[in-house]
């Protein structure tokens, strides 16, 4: 057997932590990606619990769950803005803050509003430089159209989300002043733009401005934010499986298929049936790393942890297994391996709670 487990205690502590750095703005728990990979409904229930009371999504599916399962007066938060009529109905039915990134969407919104008799509760997503979805900041004159021309919206938040917020400081404090500007012609048009919100977990661990009205917790519930290890958050999750076979080999034995690994020495092999496929030695930024950070991550020594020890995988990480040294190790067949992991990148593994 083997599991993704994941201690609720560590996520009330990241939480906390969050809402320390928020410093009173409003906190938004973003569930995307089945709450970073840790499972939408138990860690919805455990932010519920804890006090938080405005969540976001990134795909509709999750807002039906969410308001099946008891969160039915919780505000919820589109992320991803859409012109896609069958979602849009489905959002508003729902009673789901929809997000307009660009007049297309806003006018579509305000169509199936009206043709339903409600008022949409809408927030507009501007484009500093994520290049995604959202108005660009030159693009004020459309944004104020929503307001004059559109009788079934109402804009209750303006929003945009930071490129590499764990990047630059200089970049993403140009892109805040865009966000900036686009707030303070609205406010001189005499328009509100209701709830500014521009920090994710990034922003809001690594600087001290641009909290604004709200913030929006993700990657930090489960203590895993880009770039360097950050003061306060603690890693959620590991893979628990039991050994699988233990063998030893003798000097100048052929270990893996990929890149294989000849001993050097008579060796004691652990046989794991978890592999790059189960999320084990995946590193899920590895699209924005350097060459040499790519080659350090190529070349990088893996470990797993077994009876309170540490012992090192041999080669790399198959699809489905991982070979282990446990020359120095007392253990035996059905003895339990934990493997740190990121959760996002787990599948095909139940998730247990602790």
């Amino acid at each position: 057997m083997k599991n993704l487990v994941i201690d609720r205690r560590v996520v009330k502590s990241n939480l906390q932590a969050a809402k320390d750095r928020a410093d009173g703005a409003r906190l938004i728990a973003d569930l995307s990606a089945n709450a970073q990979g840790m499972g939408l409904m138990d860690i919805a229930l455990l932010l519920r619990d804890e006090g938080v009371s405005d969540f976001a999504v990134s795909d509709p599916r999750d807002a039906r769950l969410l308001r099946e399962n008891g969160f039915t007066n919780t505000r919820i938060m589109m992320l991803r803005s859409t012109a896609d009529p069958d979602e849009l109905g489905e959002l508003l039915d729902l009673g789901v803050v929809t997000t307009a990134g660009s007049y297309e969407s806003a006018v579509a919104i305000n169509g199936i509003a009206e043709a339903k008799s409600i008022t949409a509760q809408i927030q507009v997503k501007v484009d500093t430089g994520l290049g995604r979805y959202g108005f660009l900041p030159e693009e004020v004159d459309r944004i104020a159209a929503i307001y004059k021309y559109m009788s079934s919206v109402e804009v209750i938040g303006t929003f945009t989300t930071f490129s590499v917020s764990w990047g630059p400081k200089k970049q993403t404090l140009e892109q805040l002043d865009r966000f900036n500007s686009v707030l303070d012609k609205l406010m001189s048009m005499g328009l509100e733009p209701g709830m500014a919100h521009c920090c994710d977990s990034g922003a809001l661990f690594r600087y001290d401005f641009a909290h604004m009205d709200a913030v929006r917790a993700d990657t930090a519930l489960s203590g895993r934010v880009p770039g360097k290890a950050l003061p306060g958050l603690l890693r959620v999750g590991c893979i628990e499986a039991g050994i699988e076979e233990i063998a030893w080999v003798k000097k100048g034995h052929r270990c893996g298929a990929e890149r294989t690994v000849v001993t050097k020495a008579p060796t004691k092999l652990a046989v794991l049936s978890v592999g790059y496929y189960h999320g084990f030695g995946v590193e899920r930024h590895i699209s924005a790393m350097t060459v040499a950070e790519a080659l350090r991550y190529r070349t990088r020594k893996l470990y797993v942890r077994i009876n309170g020890q540490r012992a090192r995988v041999l080669g790399v990480v198959g699809l489905l297994h991982t070979l282990v040294d446990v020359t120095k190790i007392d253990c035996t067949v059905g003895d339990t391996a934990v493997m740190d992991v990121d959760p996002v990148n787990v599948k095909g593994l139940p998730i247990l709670y602790r």
